[in-house]
């Protein structure tokens, strides 16, 4: 169930990245629409819960938000810009980290929410989302008589 939505994630980024029209964006909007760096993620499933890796570096943790609601987990944050990147000398000759706000969204059904747990440890947020014992009925089969 879980790897169906990744393998539609991968073949629309695929689609997207191999577009030559997308290619030629100019990097005038790089600081606005982060690339495919931001917040790399690793989704575990079993049983019993979901286990999800976001890596979120040089990130406070007073600055991460975690939301669960109608089935779609969403992890947000943002990072100030670097106090390093005040090139008064002019000696920067590149920069690639970014700054601003950063969000991800993932569909994760029949999670016990009340039971949901995060920590935030060397820059990798990691949020564990039991599963519920008694999944709720998405729907009823009505007999025709």
């Amino acid at each position: 169930m879980a790897n169906e939505i990744m393998d539609r994630n991968n073949l629309m980024k695929n689609w997207f990245n191999n577009d030559s029209w997308m290619n030629n964006i100019p990097s005038i909007f790089d600081n606005n629409f982060p690339d495919d760096s931001t917040l790399k993620t690793d989704i575990k499933e079993s049983d019993k819960k979901y286990e999800v890796h976001v890596d979120m570096p040089a990130f406070d943790k007073r600055d991460i938000d975690i939301n669960y609601e109608n089935d779609v987990l969403t992890v947000s944050g943002h990072r100030d810009s670097f106090n390093d990147h005040n090139d008064n000398k002019g000696d920067m000759i590149m920069s690639e980290r970014s700054s601003g706000r950063f969000m991800r969204q993932y569909r994760l059904p029949s999670v016990d929410t009340k039971a949901i747990k995060a920590t935030y440890d060397k820059g990798v947020l990691k949020v564990d989302l039991p599963k519920l014992e008694n999944k709720l009925d998405s729907g009823h089969h009505v007999d025709i008589d």
